[in-house]
């Protein structure tokens, strides 16, 4: 269920450990236990999921036309006649997904995008790696990603498999490099004092159901907890601490001091995401689109000829007398007013709190405040080329986390057309380096990354490819992106239970979508809750259609 393929290495660590303790095991039992374990887990979520390999497949990319179990669209379904005219705002997955959904069913939505693209966060970058293809933002594809497999299927896209890329994960912290046994004996300590707080804490903590047990840890932020703050009183050791800290930062967004605790303890508790791995605690994230993922958006853009405008920004909703919602845009510097029967704002909050929202709209109170005060993440991702793969040189992966002030995490993006004399290695930034890093002086922040990068890696600061003097590196920096704000949503301390649940749900005939509107519990801040709030709206509307 990770974001990155670091996260889900450093989720496999918590699972060790709460193996050790659960069974009373050594550390390094554990971990050779979950080995066995995630291989029996990987061909049973193979075998489940009907992942086929058919005879042009070969190698680690996977043809997905030879994909089955997966439903290619709703074509099969009986159209809808109807004259519901339809706005969305937004043309990234929700967005597509839901005008893509409709038109299945004979209303053909009008598509508006601030931007001059489609795709929102989904974003490949080709022809700036030689031979290779970057993602500026989401990345990883996991098995149980249904809807976005569907996709890849429908538009005959082949995925690359990162589940088994040679070399091992490392961890830098105070200085050194630890072990994962190290790491897991450490985290192994800690277990009992998260067991306290996990037997008092609800399953599914929403803003409509919590007690107040889940009310004191939702508004203790993850470094106070780490630190002691928690139903034992107990602090993490320095290096589970250190560990858990670097993970979460990076995979939701914000400091640990600006993250309520329950991130970290409602992943541990129960992934109903992850349901088919050991102790529901990862999911294997293993696919890529081998040519970008926006391969996706640009086959659905292409299903939704005519239906797209571009370079249209809200800057204001209203409802008028006879219940139609009227929507006011900014487009090259002039104002255009459109009207629908229907609306569906698929826009980050972030964006869309700078939208005059009109009390005519109804927008219950709770909502309102969720849209102005909702967590966005501050990741960026710089990407940097080499002439080799010098991390497998030292026996690692490219995947590495630590404690030092310009490196945060990393990993090897797009493996499968990497080579001896080819690779791009992802600097994940989030916190306060993330927010911080300039899009302006790339070359400047290259430089300090890969000077603490070669603490981890020796070699790479030299081995880095340079053309004309200048590092090989594009930095995408979401914090400053003016579309986007933020890089995904993350629950700050308190937000699980007055906001959780309540970010989806529909004003009237006014409609909401994005990876924030899905729920914690299922797929949100990723690709495929983008997808699926989408085809959530779009099926509320149909239903809405049918009545009519």
């Amino acid at each position: 269920m990770a974001r990155t393929s670091a996260f889900r290495s450093f989720s496999r660590l918590m699972t060790a450990a709460l193996l050790a303790e659960r069974q009373g095991c050594s550390t390094d039992d554990a971990v050779g236990a979950l080995q066995e374990l995630t291989q029996a887990q990987t061909s049973a979520r193979m075998s489940r999921r009907q992942f086929l390999l058919g005879a042009g497949a070969t190698g680690a990319t996977l043809a997905i036309g030879t994909i089955t179990g997966f439903p290619l669209r709703m074509a099969d379904a009986k159209p809808l006649p109807s004259s519901l005219s339809v706005g969305i705002v937004g043309a990234g997955l929700a967005g597509l997904a839901c005008a893509d959904t409709l038109k299945t069913r004979g209303i053909p939505a009008t598509v508006y995008e601030a931007a001059v693209r489609a795709g929102g966060r989904c974003w490949s970058l080709r022809g700036f790696f030689p031979g290779q293809v970057a993602e500026r933002g989401g990345e990883l594809i996991d098995t149980l990603h249904k809807t976005i497999l569907s996709y890849a299927k429908r538009f005959r896209l082949s995925l690359e498999d990162d589940h088994n890329q040679p070399g091992k994960i490392f961890y830098h912290f105070s200085g050194q490099r630890y072990s994962k046994s190290a790491i897991v004996a450490e985290f192994r300590d800690f277990v009992s004092v998260m067991r306290h707080d996990l037997n008092r804490l609800s399953p599914e903590v929403t803003a409509s159901s919590y007690t107040p047990d889940d009310v004191t840890l939702d508004r203790t932020n993850l470094l106070a907890y780490l630190e002691g703050r928690n139903g034992v009183g107990v602090p993490a050791g320095p290096l589970a601490k250190a560990a858990i800290i670097a993970a979460y930062e990076a995979e939701y967004g914000l400091a640990a001091h600006e993250q309520s605790c329950l991130t970290f303890l409602l992943f541990i508790h129960a992934d109903r995401r992850s349901q088919f791995t050991p102790f529901g605690l990862f999911g294997d994230e293993r696919y890529h689109v081998v040519d970008g993922n926006d391969r996706i958006v640009e086959g659905l853009t292409r299903e939704l000829p005519g239906q797209l405008t571009y370079d249209s920004r809200l800057v204001r909703v209203r409802k008028l007398s006879d219940g139609r919602i009227e929507l006011t845009f900014r487009s090259s510097n002039r104002t255009v007013v459109h009207t629908h029967d229907v609306v569906v704002l698929t826009i980050p909050f972030t964006t869309l709190r700078e939208v005059e929202l009109d009390a005519s709209l109804a927008i219950p109170s709770h909502q309102l405040t969720a849209i102005q005060e909702l967590g966005y993440g501050t990741n960026a991702k710089m990407m940097i080329g080499f002439p080799s793969r010098p991390w497998r040189a030292l026996g690692g992966n490219g995947t590495s986390y630590s404690d030092l002030t310009n490196h945060q995490t990393t990993w090897e993006t797009n493996p499968t057309l990497g080579s001896e004399t080819r690779g791009i290695l992802t600097d994940f930034s989030s916190g306060a380096r993330g927010a911080g890093l300039n899009p302006n002086a790339v070359q400047t922040e290259a430089q300090r990354f890969l000077t603490d990068l070669n603490k981890i890696f020796p070699g790479t600061l030299e081995a880095a490819t340079r053309v004309n003097g200048q590092y090989l590196a594009h930095l995408e920096h979401w914090p400053s992106n003016p579309f986007m704000k933020g890089s995904y949503s993350c629950y700050r301390p308190g937000q699980f239970t007055t906001m959780a649940g309540l970010e989806g749900i529909p004003a009237g005939n006014l409609f909401f979508a994005g990876e924030h509107t899905n729920s914690f519990y299922e797929w949100q801040g990723f690709m495929e809750g983008a997808a699926l709030s989408g085809i959530a709206a779009a099926k509320s509307i149909l239903t809405t259609a049918k009545i009519r």
